[in-house]
């Protein structure tokens, strides 16, 4: 993926909140957004007491499933990914072989639950996590 990281991308970042009594927040982002932008939105978020932390329940790493999650939610948090950047980090953190038309299969079946969003890029499909977690931002 390397060869898209050289690139200036037009990028799209939506955070999507909903808060303990369900009222719900939308903040969007678009342009050459950067890691320091990323951070004042979500300053704005906490400001504006926004509750920050997501209650869905961790990945199942049992399951390769749970794997492909795990692996998008640490090591591709923020950024572009394609489907041969997730099987190399998988077969690197689990030390097991993985077909790359498996990897293509689950990350169409996330981009269809809008877990992730995917864009044509050539011949391929380029990825990007749809949320992320502040923990993650402060990780990158």
């Amino acid at each position: 993926m390397g060869r898209l990281r050289g690139r200036n991308l037009h990028k799209r970042i939506k955070i999507e909140l909903e808060d303990d009594e369900g009222t719900k927040y939308t903040l969007a982002l678009e342009g050459t957004v950067s890691r320091d932008k990323l951070m004042k939105a979500m300053d704005m978020l906490e400001v504006m007491d926004v509750p920050l932390e997501h209650s869905r329940k961790a990945p199942d790493e049992g399951t390769f499933f749970g794997k492909v999650q795990t692996v998008l939610e640490t090591t591709f948090a923020a950024g572009d990914f394609s489907s041969s950047d997730v099987a190399r980090e998988l077969e690197d953190k689990y030390n097991q072989p993985v077909k790359l038309s498996t990897i293509s299969t689950y990350l169409a079946r996330l981009a269809d639950k809008d877990y992730i969003k995917r864009e044509r890029f050539g011949n391929s499909w380029v990825y990007r996590r749809v949320y992320l977690k502040p923990t993650q931002v402060a990780e990158r």
